[in-house]
C-alpha cells in the first residue's frame, strides 16, 4: 500500500487551515501532514490548538521567506513519504479526492508521473458563485510531445498554473532551486509543471479527481495579478 504525505506551504493561512486540517489528520488514507510555513505565525496557531501534538503533523518553519516556488520545493523535501500531495492552503479538498488518489497510486503508481485534477471548480468567496473550465483535459498525459499543442487548448492555464497535484519524491530533481521570485510571481505552478516535463515527466490529468479553488481577497494570484498575468502572456512557456 503505498503511504501518501499531503504537504501544504503556508503564509498567513491559519483562518483556513484550522478549517481544512482537522479533516485531513482524520483521514485514514493520509499518513502525514507537513507544513511549511514561511514566518511561523501559522506553526504557532497549530501547535496552540487541540490537534498541535497530532502523531502524523510534522511542523516546519523556514529560515527565511522563500516564496511560492522554493517553498512548494521545500514541502517535497519535508515529506517523510515517497509520494507527495502538494496542495495549497487556501483550496478545500473533499474525502473523495484522497479517495481517488489512493485507488490511482496503489494500482498503478508510476514515479514518472504527476497526477493532476481534471475538474478544478473555482469558488468566489464573495458572491458564492462557482465555475469549472477544465474537465475537457480529463484522461489526458502531457508530455513533451503534447505540451505546445496542450498550451493551444481553452484553459490551459488553469489546468496547469493551479497546482495542486501528487508526485514522487523524485520531482526534486526536476526542479531548479534558484529561480528568483520576481521571475515567477504566480506562475509558480505552470514553472514546476513545465520543469517536470522537460525532465521526462508525464502530467496525467485524473478523470475523477476534483477540488475547490477558492478565489478570494488575500489569495496571491489577486495580490499580484497584473505581473503574474504580464508573466502569462509574455513567457515562452513552449518546450
Amino acid at each position: 500500500m503505498v503511504q501518501l504525505t499531503v504537504a501544504i506551504p503556508t503564509l498567513r493561512r491559519w483562518g483556513f487551515l484550522q478549517k481544512t486540517l482537522p479533516s485531513l489528520l482524520d483521514n485514514d488514507l493520509i499518513t502525514y501532514v507537513v507544513i511549511s510555513d514561511e514566518t511561523g505565525e501559522d506553526v504557532k496557531q497549530i501547535q496552540a490548538s487541540s490537534y498541535g501534538t497530532h502523531p502524523k503533523l510534522r511542523l516546519s518553519t523556514n529560515n527565511e521567506i522563500l516564496g511560492m516556488y522554493r517553498n512548494k520545493r521545500r514541502c517535497l523535501e519535508l515529506a517523510p513519504t515517497e509520494w507527495v500531495a502538494v496542495l495549497d492552503s487556501d483550496n478545500v479538498f473533499p474525502e473523495a479526492f484522497f479517495e481517488t488518489i489512493m485507488d490511482e497510486l496503489n494500482t498503478k503508481a508510476d514515479r514518472d508521473t504527476i497526477y493532476a485534477s481534471a475538474h478544478i471548480v473555482r469558488l468566489f468567496l464573495k458572491t458564492g458563485e462557482s465555475e469549472e473550465r477544465t474537465g475537457h483535459f480529463s484522461g489526458n498525459r502531457i508530455n513533451k510531445d503534447n505540451w505546445n499543442a496542450t498550451l493551444q487548448t481553452r484553459a490551459w492555464n488553469f489546468l496547469l498554473n493551479d497546482g495542486n497535484w501528487i508526485g514522487h519524491k523524485t520531482l526534486l530533481d526536476a526542479w531548479p532551486l534558484n529561480i528568483p521570485e520576481s521571475k515567477i510571481k504566480a506562475t509558480d505552478s505552470l514553472m514546476i509543471v513545465r520543469n517536470a516535463v522537460l525532465a521526462g515527466f508525464t502530467y496525467y490529468v485524473v478523470p475523477d479527481l476534483k477540488y475547490i479553488h477558492t478565489v478570494h481577497d488575500d489569495s496571491e494570484w489577486i495580490k499580484t495579478e497584473q505581473m503574474s498575468s504580464f508573466l502569462l502572456a509574455t513567457t515562452t512557456w513552449t518546450i
